[in-house]
């Protein structure tokens, strides 16, 4: 226990290892892993589990930036392609332009909480 620790979720490589160490309520913990993406998901996992800022940040959900224009989706490609962060699934927009998007299983899980609640919220249950 360490006692007045506030919540915390840090990332560091240990011999070849990765390590994750989780402060929760003054209780560490830590948790090894061989491959940096997969630590990588846990960590992110557990900082949005803590309610801490996401590495890359987590928006607010009815944040808006005036500057970021917006990407229609016409399409989603069927392929079946993968990264070092997980899978890779590519959108096409109204005029042909091509995004790929890299998704680990915690920001995939996210991404699908958030269009649901955005969908139901829009259009009820």
């Amino acid at each position: 226990m360490v006692t007045g620790e506030p919540n915390d979720v840090r990332l560091k490589n240990v011999d070849g290892q990765w390590s994750v160490q989780v402060v929760e309520n003054g209780k560490v913990t830590r948790h090894l892993f061989n491959a940096k993406a997969v630590a990588e998901s846990y960590a992110e996992f557990q900082r949005i589990r803590l309610g801490l800022p996401g590495k890359p940040p987590i928006w607010e959900e009815n944040s808006v930036d005036e500057h970021t224009p917006d990407f229609i989706i016409n399409d989603v490609l069927d392929l079946a392609e993968y990264s070092d962060r997980g899978i890779v699934t590519t959108l096409v927009d109204t005029h042909g332009v091509r995004l790929r998007l890299h998704l680990t299983v915690v920001t995939s899980e996210l991404l699908c909480e958030r269009i649901a609640n955005a969908l139901e919220r829009r259009y009820g249950d």
